[in-house]
């Protein structure tokens, strides 16, 4: 965290030293968002150019690239799309060396995805299973569900509602959609001590990512204030924590409850310079994800508008047990500014919770 704040707030002042004001040149593309069927073909494009000023020169014909042309193609001089295989690419138009950039979905004519396909619950949690159902015309067909352990979970064919019933697991549920089958599994945790917490999430978007992690939270006092709470998920490797994740919420989680995460700003995440401090004094609740599992990282800050939602909070031995689930939209630092780096993430977790009255260190 400290190295990543350092790093930005380092950029910032070599920036502040430049002595000819920076070009405000830019290539915007629109759509930055879309999806295509396999098989199918998508128009260009539409590239706006803005100088050095920043003032629109107008539509330009810019030189265009796939990160994945195996996926989504695209003919390098009229930008003209094709959905060859399912996946994802990012479209890069290059004009007078400004690059633009939009994301774009390619999709079979049907497509089923679970969004969410390994679930940790408590014995007495709820869940909905998330799914995505997509038909090239027509309208899509309903899911249905299927689990085979009644005694650990129970899930509604219909809804995808899962019910856990005692420890037990990993066990496999299945959802259907007309002629196509994907799997995921619950596990039923039951925590003893302080120790043992588990979470999984799914990153979408321009960075996938789908892991199972350790968790753990803890209720700590704030600098001059009351409790509050921090869920961590994190992946460590020889005792070097290279994936975690951080939900923080101004109040303490002491009963079931949802909690609106907030967006955090740049500045407010990094800037301890200009006096902020996400953690001995955070202005709303906030998130982050960050991993250095795949060189060379990405790191992304919460926007406005996902839940954590606490589903139980159980008494144990040296302390509590936590279970719940997270929704919500990060944007990665290194494209903040710019929607088609947005990454949805989702997760559910058990965890020990503790409560730390000692002084807020960040």
């Amino acid at each position: 965290m400290k190295r990543l704040a350092s790093l930005v707030l380092a950029v910032a002042a070599a920036g502040c030293n430049v002595g000819e004001p920076p070009s405000l040149a830019r290539l915007v593309l629109s759509p930055v968002l879309d999806s295509i069927f396999v098989g199918d073909s998508a128009p260009t494009r539409i590239a706006l150019y803005y100088d050095d000023r920043g003032a629109l020169v107008g539509p330009v014909t810019p030189t265009w690239t796939s990160s994945a042309p195996g996926k989504v193609g695209v003919d390098a001089t009229t930008g003209k799309i094709a959905g060859l295989a399912r996946g994802f690419a990012v479209i890069t138009a290059l004009y007078r060396n400004v690059p633009g950039q939009a994301l774009v979905v390619a999709s079979r004519p049907l497509e089923l995805s679970l969004l969410l396909d390994t679930l940790y619950l408590m014995a007495g949690d709820t869940f909905f299973v998330p799914v995505e159902v997509r038909v090239k015309t027509g309208t899509p067909p309903a899911p249905w569900f299927k689990g085979l352990t009644p005694s650990v979970f129970t899930i509604d064919s219909a809804t995808g509602r899962v019910v856990a019933v005692s420890q037990g697991g990993p066990l496999t549920f299945y959802v259907h959609a007309d002629s196509l089958v994907d799997s995921g599994t619950v596990e039923v945790v039951n925590l003893t001590d302080t120790v043992g917490g588990k979470s999984y999430y799914t990153v979408l978007g321009t960075y996938l990512r789908r892991t199972t992690t350790g968790s753990r939270a803890v209720n700590y006092a704030r600098a001059g204030d009351t409790l509050t709470f921090r869920l961590s998920d994190f992946i460590t490797v020889q005792g070097v924590t290279v994936e975690f994740m951080l939900l923080t919420s101004r109040d303490a989680v002491t009963q079931r409850g949802t909690i609106v995460v907030d967006s955090i700003s740049l500045d407010q995440a990094f800037n301890r310079a200009a006096g902020f401090d996400p953690f001995c004094h955070p202005l709303s609740n906030w998130g982050l994800w960050s991993s250095r599992a795949v060189p060379p990282g990405v790191s992304a800050l919460s926007r406005q508008g996902g839940t954590l939602v606490i589903n139980q909070v159980q008494t144990i031995t040296n302390g509590q047990a936590v279970s719940g689930w997270f929704s919500f939209v990060a944007q990665r630092v290194d494209g903040y500014d710019d929607p088609i780096w947005a990454l949805p993430i989702r997760g559910t977790f058990v965890a020990p919770l503790i409560t730390d009255r000692s002084p807020c260190v960040s």
